[in-house]
């Protein structure tokens, strides 16, 4: 008799593992994305250094090239300053909304040209 009336208990324990295991990997995925959103902010704000003190050395508007290029990479150029030729640019990525709620990264980059310290 009192078999009987734990029939398909198992089903429930299992149910709530796997619920618990569901909720656990979606986090796990979601912070991975969140990484990789540091990183794509990251590299955004080293290329648009690199950016922005090719064009000054060129004789362009560096801030403008480091604005394209951190567009072209996700991200928006919040902070932008050359000083002669050497560039300092903080570049900034949101992620898409997780758990209702919105995060953001900002990274600062500074560049300077080959021949910025001499030979």
């Amino acid at each position: 008799m009192n078999g009987r009336r734990e029939r398909g208990s198992v089903t429930v324990y299992a149910i709530a593992a796997g619920t618990v295991l569901g909720l656990i990997a979606m986090a796990i995925v979601q912070a991975t994305a969140l990484i990789g959103l540091q990183h794509e902010v990251s590299r955004a704000a080293d290329l648009s250094a690199l950016a922005a003190s090719q064009a000054s050395v060129a004789g362009r508007d560096g801030c403008l090239a480091a604005a394209d290029l951190a567009r072209r990479n996700h991200s928006a150029v919040v902070i932008c300053r050359m000083d002669f030729d050497v560039a300092t640019v903080t570049t900034r990525g949101e992620s898409k909304a997780l758990w209702g709620q919105r995060f953001a990264f900002e990274r600062k980059a500074r560049a300077a040209p080959s021949d910025y310290l001499g030979e």
